[in-house]
């Protein structure tokens, strides 16, 4: 998300998460998908969007071999989250982006991509922008480009932060599909709220947000 008059420099450790995928193909285990044999990526994306919802994705991307282009444990994706969230003081003009789960068949420009952000100020943002909605309990959600692309924000405080964390670092996640004619957007809804419900069990979020199962339209 990028704010008028603001420039948010990013965290390059954090933000860099994206890596070329394994290029290997025609392995997908005993389930006879077509899946690079990147492990890693693809139980990162398992465990924060369900087995079920990646193995929905990979059929609306149709024929290829689906690779990941993350590379990073959700474990260690949570433990950076969390010392983003306790490291930072208020006058600190940042918004720290990574990029926990990237799928695609290469070749195609077919591309589902997640983004998980710390960002500053983004609920005063959703007051003045065109285009958000409430989920109640100031969570909000957006959605560009005909329901294929999702923006949620929410606080989410991190024990041991600075006590303004909650209200001025909110937690923004974002999900996209590219060049996949005819892709399922409920799906797409489905998977940004399970990601979100992930999120505050796995950093924990102590203010214990209750995140809907179903996103309201906002378009």
């Amino acid at each position: 998300m990028s704010f008028p008059g603001r420039t948010f420099p990013a965290l390059g450790a954090v933000v860099a998460m994206v890596a070329l995928g394994s290029a290997c193909s025609g392995s997908g285990g005993d389930d006879g998908r077509d899946r690079s044999d990147d492990s890693i990526g693809w139980k990162t994306c398992n465990a924060l969007f369900g087995t079920d919802r990646i193995d929905a994705l990979q059929e609306e991307f149709g024929a290829g071999t689906v690779e990941t282009f993350n590379y990073k444990p959700l474990d260690e994706l949570t433990s950076n989250w969390v010392d983003l969230a306790r490291s930072w003081k208020p006058g600190e003009n940042a918004h720290f982006a990574s990029f926990p789960c990237q799928l695609g068949i290469d070749g195609t420009g077919k591309r589902f991509s997640s983004v998980v952000s710390w960002s500053l100020f983004a609920l005063e943002y959703t007051k003045f922008k065109d285009g958000w909605k409430s989920m109640g309990n100031n969570q909000y959600v957006r959605r560009e480009e005909n329901g294929l692309h999702l923006t949620a924000v929410f606080p989410c405080k991190i024990k041991g932060s600075h006590e303004d964390q909650e209200a001025e670092l909110s937690l923004e996640i974002e999900t996209r599909i590219r060049n996949v004619p005819g892709f399922d957007t409920e799906l797409l809804s489905q998977m940004t709220a399970q990601l979100a419900r992930t999120l505050t069990d796995e950093l924990p979020c102590a203010n214990d947000p209750e995140i809907p199962h179903k996103l309201p339209n906002s378009e």
